[in-house]
């Protein structure tokens, strides 16, 4: 019935009374524990949604809202990245002109971000494992390129194409929400294929960069 009366000694098993008393003694301890495993995996980041990503958001010291406004993501007909299972919904008191609060899909990507940053030791070395993890589910992923002159440029690499990716999450990435970086470090360019997902370059061949045929010049995420 229970961990607790599997541990009953061979002589009590057969008495029904008995096992019932220890089931009744110790079921309430079985059900505490059994809600409180459930309270904590609602905080777990993975499936979190909705008030649990801003609690978590606080305890990891990153608010759901940005700095500004994100346009040109409200779902909509007829208009490239922002259809289905692309664009984001208008709620009731969003802004026309665009939104400041992140969707949970996002803004678990930039708590993501937050959380590595928080655990970063600094070291170039250790960048590629935390940025592998702060971009998981994103449909990207991400390098940081260190400048020599207290600069870092930021490459940004889409799955297929930078047309697949959220226009949410690139507005996050332009906005600087998933840059780690040292302190007194400047972020310079962000980056990205302008066709496919590697860069155009010679005498190299690795999946960031390619040459004739396959790779293509940078872009500038910018603007």
């Amino acid at each position: 019935m229970s961990k607790y009366t599997e541990l009953i000694p061979n002589y009590n098993v057969t008495k029904p009374l008995f096992v019932q008393h220890v089931d009744l003694a110790t079921r309430p301890l079985i059900d505490v524990s059994s809600q409180m495993q459930a309270l904590v995996s609602a905080f777990d980041i993975d499936i979190a949604a909705g008030d649990q990503l801003d609690i978590l958001g606080e305890w990891i010291g990153r608010s759901r809202t940005v700095m500004q406004p994100i346009v040109g993501v409200y779902f909509s007909f007829d208009t490239d990245n922002i259809g289905y299972d692309q664009g984001v919904w208008q709620r009731a008191f969003d802004p026309d002109s665009g939104f400041v609060d992140l969707s949970d899909e996002a803004y678990r990507i930039v708590l993501r971000t937050k959380i590595a940053i928080n655990q970063w030791d600094g070291q170039n070395d250790s960048l590629p494992a935390i940025l592998e993890f702060a971009t998981a589910g994103s449909g990207l992923s991400m390098q940081i390129i260190d400048n020599q002159d207290m600069t870092i440029s930021v490459w940004v690499f889409p799955e297929t194409s930078i047309d697949s990716v959220s226009r949410e999450i690139l507005a996050v990435i332009r906005q600087g929400y998933l840059t780690v970086k040292a302190a007194g470090v400047f972020s310079g360019e962000v980056l990205y294929p302008s066709v496919g997902n590697q860069f155009f370059g010679f005498d190299i061949e690795n999946k960031y960069i390619a040459g004739f045929d396959a790779g293509a010049w940078e872009t500038s995420l910018n603007g």
